[in-house]
């Protein structure tokens, strides 16, 4: 957050992250959801995540998803899973994640496709910054892209002589 005329950013300035998320557009499935950061240690911290999550919680927070390990593997560790489905719920503002969805504006985990979620935990446990960026990124206008024409040299015809 930058600071406005050498005064400090105001509190609510700090907050709008975590109470007015960001409007993200899910590449998978193309929905839009509005998401907030959502800080690992705070919900380590309150007790949020379940215990036996705990480890997996804290070795993402201090090395980082280890996506490439799961891959390698050709298997999905039982434990990401469960963080994903925990971490979801607390990232998506709207629609919220609820068990047995009945008004509009929610849905339940079974709704949302396994890609949208890993995308959503994804962007979910970066700091709010990174989240910012990223909606930035998907409202930024394309430059138009040359049509290609005359890029190419123009090709010779060959005599029949060849």
């Amino acid at each position: 957050m930058a600071k406005q005329n050498g005064k400090p950013t105001s509190g609510s300035e700090w907050r709008k992250p975590r109470e007015d998320g960001y409007v993200i557009k899910l590449v998978t499935s193309g929905n839009s959801v509005r998401l907030r950061p959502v800080a690992l240690d705070m919900l380590i911290a309150t007790g949020s995540i379940p215990d036996i999550l705990t480890p997996a919680a804290a070795k993402i927070l201090w090395d980082g998803p280890d996506a490439g390990l799961i891959a390698e593997r050709n298997e999905i560790d039982r434990e990401f899973i469960a963080l994903v489905n925990t971490i979801v719920p607390a990232a998506m503002l709207y629609p919220r994640v609820v068990d047995t969805p009945q008004a509009d504006d929610e849905i339940s985990l079974d709704d949302l496709d396994f890609s949208d979620k890993v995308a959503i935990y994804q962007l979910a446990i970066q700091p709010a910054a990174v989240l910012r960026r990223f909606c930035d990124q998907q409202k930024a206008d394309v430059e138009p892209v040359h049509d290609g024409q005359d890029d190419e040299p123009a090709t010779e015809q060959l005599s029949p002589d060849s």
